[in-house]
């Protein structure tokens, strides 16, 4: 009796650990998928907003260096509405190309008003003019008022979207008034869904417009009831239909809506997932949008299919009942076997065909010996039986940045006290397999009651190909797309730390900004493309002229930056020469010889990355200003 009491109570500890491991491992797969989408929904959407960004920067440049615009924009200021109707005009017809170039990059608005924040001229609508922004634009307001740029999500009277202001000056200085370049909602929807391939819906919050403004049928984008929450409304655009976003998306929203809207009233970005009437799992990730105040305005909603999170579902489920199954088969195999030994025999057995139905690997130890094993460990390590693994089961995990492994205990600290202080997200190990690839796993760790005290259960998830991905993602993200050199993203996080250590460490550092002379030309007379061309000849160049332990970045248009570690400024300048020298010797077969101008500084102490910028952009100005193809030095 005692013994069958025992076995029992074996059986109901398997199964309870069953569960238990299945439901943690169902919820940490779910979440790293939900995670997963979420990321990649906020890298693809700061990716393009920075891209609007340099955009709308290169437009501002284009536009202050056009001839003759600020002194239409000066003379118009202070001139009566009949002069200003023909200054208008002449705007009109001299921002032409700008205006063409701007709508080819997407933009939607390309907009000037003067500084008491009245329209003079609205490029995509010529007739409409005089009319006062200020109590609707407030990034107009903003940048008339303090005179510096700002960007960010604005609505306007009847639409919305992501703006940038910039203030305008003469050549005397006077401030004379400010520009927006915007992108609209819908270009965000047409971008995901048609480059990155992320449906998406952009919804918008009902009060930031009066209820008449939402029937219109003269606003530039269209609305709709969302399916997502009651208090937004939907931009439509091609990419969708009334019957499949907002008819259909509404029954499938059904089970999480008040999920939905409890996640709502926190304004943070959250994923959930839905599933579809024919069994299909969608996971459906929010990503909020605030406007320049830091207020909460509208959300952007992405929708992506997951076999993943269906496949772990009903995984958990079948491990479940096999589970089950094989534990009535225990209590059948305990009624026919008497001796402990063979009980103990089937028990292995049986739980070792329960465990292998699932691909993780998982098996029993105390760190130093591996007392049980399924299926995929052995295959992973490549033995028949648990008994033939004689190393140290610590010594299995790979010592590499990133992952838990032996190097990272403390004094008196066990393997189980490292996983147990290490944040969820952060339990992984790296594992050599029995063909000497680098496989990567999440580390879940459970007591084991089947075993005793000082044992545990280990479950490890691969997430090798998730790992990759994920490296994929953050690699896209540092790289400048069409040069395939760092970015601005990478060299602002880099030249950070560096300047954090050379203050502390007092070692020298310094920073050069190159600028292609005259690029302005090869675009205007010979095309982007090849305009694109020397931008990527000269990245590739000046790659290979440096030193590994240097930082090259694009830093927007012609502008590259150079960043110099342990190297004071009289090294940069011979360097940066060095490498003018090398530039000028390039040719290329169309465009010809080209050269450019390096504006060079190095850090000092109490210095600010603003303050080295600006240290590097006057010394650009000068090396422009005494004829360019050289290096000055500030």
């Amino acid at each position: 009796m005692k013994i069958f009491l025992f076995l029992f109570a074996l059986v109901l500890a398997i199964n309870a650990t069953v569960y238990f491991v299945t439901k943690v491992n169902t919820e940490q797969r779910i979440s790293l998928v939900l995670n997963e989408n979420m990321k990649n929904l906020q890298t693809h959407f700061e990716i393009l907003l920075h891209s609007q960004k340099i955009t709308s920067e290169n437009l501002y440049k284009r536009t202050i260096n056009t001839e003759g615009f600020d002194k239409i924009m000066r003379q118009a200021k202070s001139a009566d509405e009949e002069q200003r109707t023909l200054l208008r005009k002449q705007l009109h017809v001299l921002l032409k190309d700008n205006y063409g170039y701007a709508k080819r990059a997407g933009v939607l608005q390309y907009h000037f008003v003067f500084p008491n924040n009245r329209v003079f001229l609205r490029m995509h609508k010529l007739d409409k003019f005089g009319d006062d922004l200020t109590a609707v634009r407030e990034d107009f307001a903003y940048t008339n008022r303090t005179e510096k740029p700002i960007s960010g999500f604005t609505q306007g009277r009847t639409a919305h979207a992501f703006r940038n202001a910039f203030p305008l000056f003469d050549v005397g200085g006077e401030h004379i008034g400010a520009m927006e370049v915007s992108f609209s909602s819908d270009g965000f929807q047409e971008y995901l869904t048609e480059v990155s391939h992320i449906h998406t819906h952009f919804l918008v919050k009902k009060d930031i417009f009066d209820a008449k403004t939402w029937e219109r049928d003269d606003l530039i984008l269209k609305y709709h009831q969302s399916a997502e929450h009651s208090n937004y409304m939907m931009t439509m655009n091609r990419q969708h239909s009334i019957q499949a976003c907002i008819v259909d998306n509404r029954v499938k929203l059904e089970s999480v809506i008040d999920i939905i809207s409890q996640k709502e009233a926190l304004g943070k970005a959250f994923s959930v997932y839905v599933e579809n009437e024919d069994k299909q799992i969608n996971v459906v990730s929010f990503l909020p949008i605030k406007n320049i105040n830091e207020k909460l305005v509208a959300w952007l909603v992405s929708y992506e299919k997951d076999d993943f999170i269906k496949m772990t579902i009903q995984g958990a489920y079948g491990t479940r009942l096999v589970s089950f199954l094989a534990s009535l088969v225990l209590i059948y195999f305990i009624f026919k076997q008497i001796k402990a030994k063979r009980r103990v025999e089937e028990e292995h057995r049986l739980l070792d065909e329960v465990l292998s139905t699932t691909d993780d690997v998982i098996f029993i130890t105390d760190f130093k010996e591996i007392k049980f094993s399924n299926r995929s460990f052995k295959e992973l390590v490549q033995i028949e039986s648990s008994l033939e693994y004689r190393k140290d089961v610590i010594d299995m995990f790979v010592v590499a940045e990133g992952f838990l492994h032996r190097g990272l205990l403390k004094k008196g600290e066990t393997f189980s006290d490292l996983i147990t202080r290490t944040s969820v997200v952060d339990r992984t190990v790296a594992i050599l397999d029995k063909h000497l690839v680098l496989k990567v796993f999440k580390i879940d760790i459970t007591t084991s009651k089947a075993k005793g005290e000082g044992h545990y259960l280990i479950t490890l998830t691969d997430i090798t190909k998730m790992k990759e991905q994920q490296t994929e993602t953050e690699i896209k993200a540092y790289l400048d797309g069409l040069t395939g050199i760092s970015n601005r993203n990478k060299f602002d996080e880099i030249i950070g730390n560096e300047m954090k250590n050379s203050q502390r460490y007092h070692r020298p550092l310094s920073m050069a900004i190159l600028d292609i002379d005259k690029f302005k030309d090869f675009n205007d007379t010979y095309g982007h493309l090849i305009g694109d061309e020397v931008l990527i000849m000269l990245a590739q160049n000046v790659k290979y002229c440096i030193r590994e332990t240097d930082v090259f970045a694009r830093w927007g248009g012609e502008e590259f930056v150079l960043l110099f570690r342990e190297t004071d400024v009289v090294q940069a300048k011979i360097v940066s020469d060095k490498i003018r020298k090398h530039i000028a010797e390039l040719k290329h077969e169309t465009a010809g010889s080209i050269t450019a101008s390096f504006g060079v500084t190095a850090f000092k102490d109490g210095d600010t990355l603003d303050g080295m910028f600006k240290r590097c952009d006057d010394a650009l100005y000068k090396a422009k200003e005494s004829g360019r193809n050289r290096v000055e030095v500030l």
